[in-house]
């Protein structure tokens, strides 16, 4: 289930706010393991704003990430952010 996800910037003033469009969250809910979903990070300075320069948007992307049960790293020497899930561990 897609939910529209509205994140609140400390750093921005109250009536400011990023969205991650909702086609992203079922994206992200529906990742198979061993599947990216790559980024790029003009993008990601849309939806995590101010951008990559003070590290404040990788960190409010890991927070989504989180709260869809993914991974995220942000590979800056390419310019881009990638969202992943883990392997479920064999049993």
């Amino acid at each position: 289930m897609a939910f529209d996800r509205n994140f609140p910037s400390k750093a921005m003033s109250e009536h400011e706010k990023f969205v991650v469009p909702h086609e992203i969250d079922e994206i992200l809910d529906r990742l198979p393991p061993q599947v990216t979903l790559h980024v790029p990070d003009n993008i990601l300075s849309r939806w995590f704003p101010p951008g990559p320069s003070n590290g404040v948007m990788q960190g409010r992307a890991l927070s989504y990430a989180k709260s869809c049960a993914c991974s995220f790293a942000y590979h800056g020497d390419v310019g881009e952010g990638v969202f992943s899930k883990a392997i479920p561990p064999e049993e």
